[in-house]
């Protein structure tokens, strides 16, 4: 049951983070495509006179969403022991080894949540905003936030189940 609940919402992180990595990806080619000034920008060139010129500042949403979108991947990397690893050991050496990194991952995540949480509320009490679109500066910590403490959740599922003799797929 947890493991249902669990994967669902790893999954569906990943997927919110895929869908903004797709948007960002749609900005920056339009932008691209309005900066080559296909019939001028003002002008437009999509039918209709739609005009499309190069998005103001679009680098500050690109840096404010993706390490959001990184986060919103950890958890369901995490979940599925997909990391990228060496392989030393076999049997219950590495079932202990595997336990002792979970419980490491599991704190570390937790510590870079809490950071991310405090740092995000010292953005919101300095009211710091992107310089040219005046985007609060805080909204990028907190996109952060449910990646960050999910995947500490995750590790700490991980950890669970390997120190109760399950395994990952189970």
């Amino acid at each position: 049951m947890a493991r249902g609940a669990i994967e669902r919402a790893a999954q569906g992180l990943a997927l919110l983070g895929g869908l903004v990595l797709l948007a960002l990806v749609v900005m920056t080619c339009l932008s691209s495509l309005g900066a080559l000034g296909l019939k001028g920008a003002q002008g437009g060139w999509l039918p209709g006179g739609v005009g499309i010129g190069p998005f103001k500042a679009g680098f500050e949403i690109v840096e404010l969403s993706l390490p959001a979108i990184v986060y919103a991947m950890i958890p369901l990397v995490q979940l599925r022991h997909a990391h990228a690893r060496v392989e030393i050991l076999r049997g219950r050496s590495a079932r202990w080894l595997d336990l002792f990194w979970q419980l490491v991952a599991a704190v570390l995540f937790a510590v870079i949540a809490w950071r991310i949480g405090l740092g995000m509320g010292a953005k919101m009490r300095s009211g710091t905003t992107t310089f040219l679109l005046g985007l609060p500066l805080w909204w990028g910590y907190a996109a952060c936030l449910p990646g960050a403490w999910g995947s500490a959740v995750v590790a700490t599922w991980n950890g669970w189940r390997l120190a109760a003799g399950g395994g990952y797929h189970e």
